[in-house]
């Protein structure tokens, strides 16, 4: 198989999925598309392969790519009542929800996309997923761009054409009650709370 294959958005070949996943079993970085750039992937028992191809700092967090929320309630994480609101509401989509897992805390994201939702499906686990870049380099929306910079690195390279470029997905941490927003994106901080605390917010609000 050669290292850039294209790949139907909506309707991904199993055959090509399949092969994905045992690259990803055997150690391998793959870059996939996203709903809104390219990222890069691996196994979360390779995950040192990826912070050497970012160029990224150790420690550095990385969220998971999963396939809904049993994959992640399956994987330890626990759910508090917001976290679990939050994911009913905006997963598949630009959500990445820090939860607290046997490992320590760590995001997870489900995105609205049938390349990556298929790969977590037929991997059977959450994969870690990062932005398929050097840390602190511009986003890759085609896989040329991807190639150009993480081509020494990655075994594969799934080319679904050039992605949106959207704002990237909001990150959010839930811990008890309550949500922290720690990083601005897609989903607004009003539309969060909204699912969340819907009455009372609404009053905190006419009241401010």
């Amino acid at each position: 198989m050669n290292r850039v294959v294209k790949i139907d958005s909506k309707n991904p070949a199993p055959d090509i999925i399949r092969r994905t996943c045992e690259l990803l079993s055997a150690g391998h970085l793959i870059v996939i598309p996203t709903e809104t750039v390219y990222g890069i992937a691996c196994a979360p028992e390779f995950i040192e392969k990826l912070y050497t191809a970012k160029e990224r700092e150790r420690g550095k967090p990385v969220a998971r790519l999963a396939a809904g929320i049993e994959q992640v309630k399956n994987s330890g994480a626990v759910f508090t009542e917001a976290a679990e609101k939050l994911a009913g509401k905006y997963w598949p989509g630009p959500l990445t929800i820090i939860l607290e897992t046997p490992e320590g805390n760590t995001g997870f994201r489900v995105p609205a996309h049938a390349v990556p939702l298929a790969i977590a499906r037929e991997f059977g686990r959450p994969v870690a997923l990062t932005s398929a870049n050097k840390s602190g380099g511009a986003d890759a929306v085609t896989v040329q761009e991807a190639f150009e910079t993480l081509s020494e690195h990655v075994a594969l390279f799934l080319d679904a054409g050039t992605t949106t470029g959207k704002i990237p997905s909001t990150v959010v941490r839930c811990t008890g009650n309550g949500v922290e927003i720690l990083r601005a994106g897609a989903i607004s901080e009003e539309q969060l709370m909204r699912v969340c605390f819907n009455e009372k917010y609404d009053l905190y609000t006419r009241e401010r």
